[in-house]
């Protein structure tokens, strides 16, 4: 088609100006029309007899990028798109109710509903045109929803907040197998640090277990591999079943967690390269990923061009990967994210007593509770004042500060500026976490005061029936969200937070949440559906201390 010659001029100018490439409106059929996942999906799905495909992804992820250029682009699966579904593309660090109902799926996740928003399959990782046109045709020959792989919602749970002595020794046992005695990590083909197995193996070594000593050191000594040696900050994982094949994507929930584990292995080994790998991440934290306000970004892209490997780029020195570029770096701000560094960061202090850690941590912190925190009720927190009161100086000093800085009795956080769905567990989970740090590093009230607001939000808006906590609200009547679940590892945090603020206020409310999440973790099904999860043995430590 001709350009009218009245607009020719004009374009020609626009596209010289702005350098940017001017796209033809797409043939029928050689787009997918991708939308906003909502509850009209499903709406338009039964208007029109279709199914409805979800492409969950995460704008670090490489073979996101290679699935966006190769698959979604073939003609031949474009038409079928276009003929037979509704398509939908969501970023999972801004859904964590997607994020966590699909984690084990992706990144990319494809999953496919009928119109009814019952889940038909779910598939993991890059999909190549051919693989997915089977998956396509399959589907829309025969949409029957295959068997779900475990139901919460039938389980029969735990009656007591602890664990059994049985389901301990198994516990124990799986822990110990899961490990890789010549690498370290998991016997696994990727390898990574997990969290709650190199926690647990601290807290054993510390009472003088020497063969978790070694589990522990070994884990960490190889995980260093996966520090960027130029920028700092950790990469997600290697591949391969060793640490020589890094995926270079940094997230910045994992700068947070390994800079809290090495901080916590400097204190306990007293080795100095652990605490030169808690420094090195929080070189690249403060480097790429802080914003000019105090608050931290999502994540850097493991690709410096989109779906193009990038592992000559991360071999070069500093000078020479600025003279290419950067890779994209996420600048969302989401509380959950903050919530893990602010944590990283008050174990970096702990082991260092460098102010400008804390002082990084309570920058953070006052700016996420000025921009992503929920208002809260005045009633209520009047009686959430007297209901522990102590003497009327702390009751003075209470009212002050909630005056000041407008918190109340109950004090949630949104993911971000603005929420499509939601409140989601891990913002003000990871958030209650994070203050309660930084009370025991400060000894101010005023961040156990906000670490209790978090639990009695919690406690109001994620409860489930009969244990354990649930990862979000209902995010649609429709789709499969519609019943979120709980995740072992949010209960385990959520938990063990519980039972701390419990131990500094001794008010049984909190130790209430605790036993709830904890009887959630002691179901057996629930605590030994993964190779390994020590944090329900670190959970139960402590609650029964």
């Amino acid at each position: 088609m001709k350009i009218i010659k009245y607009f020719s001029l004009l374009v020609l100018i626009c596209l010289v100006t702005t350098q940017v490439s001017a796209i033809t409106p797409p043939i029928e059929n050689k787009a997918i029309h991708w939308e906003n996942w909502s509850e009209t999906i499903f709406d338009k799905a039964k208007e029109e007899n279709k199914l409805v495909i979800l492409d969950l992804e995460a704008v670090w992820c490489h073979w996101c990028h290679v699935m966006h250029e190769k698959t979604y682009t073939d003609s031949s699966i474009t038409k079928l798109i276009n003929s037979h579904f509704i398509a939908a593309r969501v970023d999972q660090d801004s859904r964590p109710d997607l994020s966590n109902r699909y984690r084990e799926y992706g990144w990319p996740a494809t999953i496919i509903f009928n119109s009814r928003g019952e889940e038909l399959i779910k598939r993991a990782g890059y999909i190549t045109p051919d693989e997915l046109g089977i998956e396509l045709k399959n589907v829309i020959e025969n949409p029957i929803p295959e068997k779900p792989k475990l139901n919460l919602f039938n389980i029969k749970y735990s009656t007591e907040p602890y664990l059994s002595k049985e389901l301990q020794e198994k516990l124990i046992e799986m822990h110990k197998t899961s490990f890789d005695t010549n690498l370290g990590g998991f016997k696994s083909y990727q390898k990574y640090l997990d969290r709650d197995t190199v926690e647990y193996s601290i807290l054993c070594a510390n009472n003088d277990n020497k063969e978790e000593k070694e589990m522990a050191r070994k884990t960490l000594n190889a995980s260093l591999m996966l520090i960027d040696p130029i920028w700092g900050g950790v990469y997600q994982y290697s591949t391969m079943g060793d640490w020589n094949y890094p995926h270079f994507e940094k997230l910045s929930t994992l700068q947070g967690e390994y800079m809290r584990i090495y901080s916590q292995a400097y204190t306990s080994f007293n080795d100095p390269k652990y605490l030169q790998a808690a420094k090195d991440i929080y070189r690249y934290i403060k480097t790429f990923l802080t914003s000019q306000k105090g608050p931290f970004y999502v994540s850097q892209d493991a690709d410096l061009i989109q779906g193009e490997h990038s592992h000559e780029y991360f071999v070069l020195d500093d000078a020479s990967r600025r003279k290419l570029g950067i890779p994209r770096i996420d600048k969302h701000i989401y509380s959950s994210h903050n919530g893990l560094i602010i944590n990283g960061l008050v174990s970096l202090y702990k082991a260092t007593n460098d102010e400008q850690y804390l002082n990084d941590a309570i920058s953070a912190s006052k700016w996420i509770i000025k921009h992503r925190a929920f208002r809260g009720s005045i009633s209520k927190t009047i009686v959430w004042i007297f209901s522990n009161p102590g003497s009327l100086h702390d009751i003075l000093q209470a009212i002050q500060w909630i005056v000041i800085n407008k918190t109340w009795s109950e004090r949630g956080f949104r993911h971000s500026e603005m929420d499509v769905a939601g409140p989601y567990l891990s913002d003000t989970l990871y958030m209650g976490q994070a203050f309660l740090s930084l009370y025991l590093v400060t000894n101010d009230r005023k961040w156990l005061a906000l670490a209790e607001q978090t639990l009695r939000f919690i406690n109001k808006n994620f409860e489930a029936p009969i244990a354990g906590y649930l990862t979000s609200k209902p995010s649609c009547e429709t789709c499969a969200a519609r019943r979120p679940d709980s995740l072992v590892d949010e209960n385990i945090i959520l938990t063990r937070l519980a039972n701390n603020v419990f131990k500094q206020t001794q008010n049984d409310y909190y130790h209430s949440i605790a036993k709830h999440g904890m009887r959630f973790l002691a179901t057996e099904e629930i605590a030994t559906q993964t190779i390994t999860e020590p944090g329900i043995l670190l959970a139960d430590i402590e609650l029964k201390i």
